[in-house]
């Protein structure tokens, strides 16, 4: 089953705040629900220790936006 090329265009004009809740609830739908307890609780501890790493100052935070400039500036680098 495919989207209809009618549908895809009207949804791709829905402001973005609309397209983001879309896109969430779509992929709301796709999450298992039954997910294996003990990779959760894997997961769950990884977490704790990261967060502990930040909160007791073993790692170092970086911001999102530098992250993106320096990858978008490897890749402009790499193209030529």
């Amino acid at each position: 089953m495919s989207i209809k090329p009618e549908l895809r265009r009207e949804l791709l004009t829905l402001p973005a705040e609309e397209r983001q809740q879309l896109a969430d609830e779509l992929y709301e739908s796709l999450v298992d629900e039954s997910l294996d307890p003990e990779w959760e609780r894997a997961w769950s501890d990884e977490i704790a220790q990261r967060v502990k790493d930040v909160a007791d100052g073993r790692v170092e935070l970086v911001d999102a936006d530098d992250v993106h400039s320096e990858l978008r500036a490897e890749l402009s680098d790499a193209r030529r």
